[in-house]
């Protein structure tokens, strides 16, 4: 077996697209508004929706999400304020189909009370 020291692209012929966006709101993230955010998003993408977002809560972790769509899916992350650290959250795209990075990141900076957003492509 072969084991590359960093990342190389060892299928060229696929699309890959992967968007993590990060950022600190100053309101705390409900099912609500992720599921509707998620839903938005799909639309946004045109992207195909298998299943509806599934949520899980851990007082540790805070609530988080995935999306499932037929080209791949997203993940959201957050994690509430406490004593320590702000309302952060962690949204992570990855599809098979290409998209356009700056109409996903206006979206999300217009879909929640954003105070700092930063993002990698």
């Amino acid at each position: 077996m072969k084991i590359h020291d960093q990342y190389i692209d060892l299928a060229p012929t696929i699309i890959r697209k992967r968007l993590v966006i990060e950022g600190i709101s100053s309101e705390t993230f409900t099912k609500e508004s992720m599921n509707k955010y998620m839903i938005e998003l799909s639309k946004l993408m045109n992207m195909t929706i298998v299943s509806e977002p599934s949520f899980n809560f851990d007082i540790k972790y805070g609530l988080s999400s995935y999306m499932c769509w037929k080209e791949s899916g997203m993940h959201i992350y957050t994690w509430e304020k406490n004593n320590d650290r702000p309302n952060f959250f962690s949204i992570d795209i990855y599809t098979c189909k290409d998209f356009d990075v700056s109409n996903i990141i206006k979206f999300t900076s217009n879909s929640f009370s954003i105070e700092e957003l930063t993002w990698k492509y």
